[in-house]
């Protein structure tokens, strides 16, 4: 699979919208080693406003390097509605994924994608800036980074969240409308 790794999405036209997201995040350390899980779980928001239907390949960019892992266990779902829609798991490799998703003329979908990542270093990386080549702001993001016990930033990834403690550990929580991202989210701990 050859794609750009900056092109969340790129593939899509016009004909599909990028509405919104919601994002979750969390980063726990391995009880038997130093290696940390980075998992990501992320509902996307499409619309199709066109009265034909599509069929789209999508590429989704996951960074990886030397201190982080490919992306593993990789989950595609259609949550709302699922009639008439699908997606499929088209490729996989060290620079992310694609899927092919099928949407219905005048159509909208909720599409949770998640995936995990091991980190051996002390940088996760989740790659925003690619929601910019949708041409307009997204109309909301939400995102939440949840932290495991002893598991401290040096550097928060956006100003100003809410912030909470749980049984999970520390957990920030961001939200945004008419987003238009500056910068990925990238989390880097002590």
């Amino acid at each position: 699979m050859s794609f750009k790794p900056d092109a969340i999405f790129a593939a899509c036209p016009a004909a599909v919208h990028f509405e919104g997201e919601r994002l979750e995040f969390s980063l726990i350390r391995c009880a038997s080693s130093n290696t940390l899980v980075w998992t990501v779980s992320g509902d996307f928001y499409l619309s199709n406003l066109q009265s034909d239907a599509l069929s789209r390949l999508i590429v989704f960019p996951v960074p990886s390097s030397s201190d982080i892992g490919k992306a593993e266990n990789i989950k595609l779902d259609l949550m709302q509605p699922s009639d008439s829609l699908a997606v499929e798991l088209m490729g996989h490799s060290e620079k992310g994924f694609s899927f092919r998703l099928d949407m219905s003329p005048r159509s909208f979908a909720k599409l949770r994608i998640s995936y995990n990542q091991q980190i051996s270093g002390k940088t996760a990386h989740y790659v925003l800036l690619t929601a910019n080549s949708w041409g307009r702001p997204l109309p909301f993001c939400e995102m939440t980074l949840i932290l495991g016990p002893g598991i401290e930033l040096d550097d928060l990834p956006f100003h100003s969240p809410s912030m909470s403690s749980g049984e999970k550990g520390k957990v920030f929580h961001w939200q945004f409308l008419d987003f238009s991202p500056e910068r990925d989210f990238i989390v880097r701990i002590k």
